[in-house]
C-alpha cells in the first residue's frame, strides 16, 4: 500500500473519525452539564441556548478550552475533591458557564474566548482549524479569567505572536494539508487555541505541549518556530493529543476512568520512554498509562507524516525550506522504532490500565502500524533507543553555559564512557574483525585538568559521544542489537551499553540541576 493511502486509514471510523469522537465528546459535556443543572442554574441556561445554536456555534463552545475547564471544576468539587488554589473557584466557574451562554444567545459567530473580537489570526479555515491567542486584544471576562487561569496553570503568561511566527505556523499548517490532508484535518478540527509561549522562565523547557486538563488549546514555543517542517510535525502532534483527549472524556480508554471518585489512585509510571532524558529523580521518561497510550497515539501519526515528508522534501523544498535546518523533523524511521517500542511495552507494563476502549485502540494502532512497517526493529530491541537518549544528552551538553564544574563532570564521565565502550567491543570480539570501523580508537576524552576553555570539553564530550553511539550501530548486524555477537556465556552488550547511559544520565541530571537547562525535545 502506498504512503498516501494511510491518510485514508488513519480517519476511519471509529478511532480515527473525528467527526464521530467530536460527537461523542459533545454528548459527553452535554450530559456533564445536564448533571450541573440543578446545582447551576447557568448550566441549564446554556444547555436550552445550545439546543437553538447553529451546528458551528455548538462545535465552538463545547470545544471551548475555558469553558470546559470550567465544567470539569464544578464537577470535582461536586464529588469531593479539594479546592486547591485554583482561579476558577465554583463561583468563577459558574459565571465562566452564565458568560458562555449569554455569548451563545447573541448569536456571535466566534468562540467564547473570541468574545466580540474580528481580529482573530486563524491558522487556515475557520470552521475547522484553530485561533492563535493574542494577550493584547480585548477578550473581555472570558479573556480575563482565561488569562488569570493560564498563569496559575503554567506559571507564566503566553506571548503575543508576531507576523513571522504566524507566517510560519501557516507553513507548518500547509504542509500537514498537502501531505496528510484527512489525518491533519481531522486532528485540527479538536484545537481549537494555539498559545505561543515566549521561550523563557518556566516556558524554556518545552518546545511544544498540551495537558488533559486543559483540552483544546496547544502551546508551541515562539523559539522554536523557524523551521515550516518543524512546526508541521509539532501541530500535528499537539492536535492528536487533543483528539486523543476528546476520545477520553467519552470512551472508557482507562479503567480508572470508569471511577468517578475524584480521589482515584493516580496511575503508576510503569513504562520507561528510553530516548527520553530521565531527570534528576528519574520519572521525567517514566510514563503512565495514559500518556503511554498518548505518545504510542501520536508516532504511528508521526511515521507516516516524516515519512511522507522526507518523501516529498525535494518538491517542496523550494517552498518551505530543508527537513534538517533548524529544528529538523523527527526521521521517520526513528518514529517507527518508538512506535513499535510502545506498542510493545503498552501491552507488557499497560494493559490492565486500559479500559476496553484504550485496548482496542491499541489494537487498532498496532494493526495500521504493521501494514506501515512491514519490518519492524526486533521484538525487545532498545540499543538504538537509549543510543537516541545518549546523542540527546550529547546535544544539549554541546550547548550548555560552560563552567569548570561541568567540564570536571564530563572528563569523568567521558572517561568511563571510554572503558565502557572498549569492554563492549571486547564483548562482541570487535577486535577479531580487522579493518572493522570499530577498530577505531575514540576520541580521547579531555581531562579535567587539560588546558583550554571549558567549552572545549563540551566539544570533546560530544564528539567521544557520537563516536561511540555511530560505531555501535553500525556494529550491530541489524542496527538495533549486539547481543547476537556476544559468544555464550558472556556479557550482553546491549545490557552494558544501557547501564553506561543510565548511569551518565544520573550524573548528567545532578549537574544540570545547579545549572539552566536548555529546551527540551518533545518525547
Amino acid at each position: 500500500m502506498e504512503w498516501d493511502a494511510f491518510d485514508t486509514v488513519l480517519s476511519r471510523r471509529p478511532f480515527g473519525d473525528s467527526r464521530y469522537v467530536r460527537e461523542q465528546m459533545h454528548r459527553a459535556f452535554t450530559r456533564r452539564l445536564e448533571s450541573l443543572g440543578d446545582s447551576v442554574p447557568a448550566a441549564r441556561h446554556l444547555l436550552t441556548v445550545l439546543q437553538q445554536a447553529d451546528p458551528r456555534t455548538g462545535y465552538r463552545t463545547l470545544g471551548d478550552p475555558l469553558l470546559r475547564r470550567a465544567v470539569q471544576q464544578l464537577l470535582t468539587r461536586r464529588e469531593g475533591a479539594k479546592p486547591g488554589r485554583n482561579p476558577l473557584t465554583p463561583h468563577v466557574s459558574a459565571q465562566v458557564i452564565e458568560a458562555v451562554a449569554r455569548h451563545v444567545e447573541s448569536g456571535a459567530a466566534n468562540g467564547p474566548l473570541q468574545g466580540d473580537s474580528t481580529a482573530a489570526q486563524w491558522l487556515g479555515d475557520p470552521t475547522r482549524t484553530p485561533w492563535v491567542w493574542s494577550p493584547g486584544q480585548d477578550h473581555g471576562f472570558l479573556g480575563e479569567t482565561f488569562t488569570r487561569f493560564v498563569e496559575h496553570q503554567f506559571g507564566a503568561a503566553l506571548a503575543q505572536p508576531s507576523e513571522s511566527d504566524l507566517a510560519v505556523l501557516r507553513q507548518g499548517y500547509r504542509i500537514l494539508d498537502e501531505l496528510l490532508p484527512l489525518t491533519s484535518r481531522g486532528a485540527l478540527s479538536h484545537t481549537h487555541l494555539i498559545g505561543i509561549t515566549p521561550g523563557t522562565g518556566v516556558w524554556a523547557g518545552k518546545a511544544s505541549t498540551s495537558q488533559f486538563t486543559v483540552a483544546g488549546i496547544i502551546f508551541l514555543n515562539r523559539k522554536l518556530l523557524q523551521n515550516p517542517w518543524w512546526v508541521a510535525e509539532h501541530l500535528l502532534h499537539e492536535a492528536l493529543h487533543q483528539k486523543l483527549y476528546d476520545f477520553r472524556h467519552a470512551h472508557s480508554m482507562l479503567v480508572r476512568d470508569l471511577d468517578d471518585s475524584p480521589n482515584a489512585p493516580a496511575e503508576a509510571r510503569r513504562l520507561v520512554s528510553l530516548w527520553n532524558i530521565p531527570g534528576l529523580d528519574g520519572a521525567n521518561n517514566r510514563w503512565n498509562a495514559h500518556r503511554s497510550m498518548a505518545a504510542f497515539h501520536v508516532y504511528v501519526h508521526l511515521a507516516l507524516l516524516c515519512s511522507l515528508a522526507e518523501q516529498n522534501a525535494p518538491r517542496l523544498r523550494d517552498t518551505y525550506g530543508p527537513l534538517d535546518a533548524p529544528s529538523p523533523m523527527t526521521p521517520g524511521r526513528k518514529a517507527f522504532e518508538r512506535a513499535r517500542y510502545l506498542a510493545e511495552n503498552l501491552r507488557t507494563e499497560c494493559w490492565d490500565d486500559l479500559g476496553l476502549a484504550g485496548r482496542r485502540l491499541a489494537d487498532w494502532l498496532s494493526a495500521v502500524l504493521d501494514a506501515m512497517d512491514p519490518t519492524p526493529p526486533p521484538a525487545g530491541s532498545y540499543l538504538h533507543l537509549v543510543l537516541d537518549r545518549y546523542l540527546k544528552e550529547a546535544r544539549r551538553v554541546r550547548v550548555a553555559p560552560a563552567s569548570d564544574d561541568l567540564a570536571t563532570t564530563l572528563a569523568a564521565l567521558g572517561r568511563s564512557e571510554a572503558e565502557t565502550f572498549r569492554q563492549a567491543l571486547s564483548a562482541v570480539g570487535a577486535k577479531d574483525h580487522p579493518g572493522s570501523p570499530t577498530t577505531e580508537p575514540a576520541p580521547r576524552p579531555a581531562d579535567d585538568h587539560d588546558a583550554g576553555h571549558p567549552a572545549d570539553h563540551h566539544a570533546a564530550f560530544s564528539e567521544q559521544r557520537h563516536h561511540i553511539a555511530d560505531t555501535l550501530l553500525r556494529l550491530a548486524p541489524n542496527g538495533y542489537s549486539l547481543d547476537s555477537l556476544c559468544p555464550p556465556p558472556g556479557p550482553s552488550a546491549d545490557e552494558m551499553v544501557r547501564a553506561m547511559v543510565e548511569t551518565s544520565s544520573r550524573e548528567l541530571a545532578a549537574r544540570e540541576a545547579t545549572t539552566p537547562t536548555a529546551t527540551k525535545e518533545s518525547p
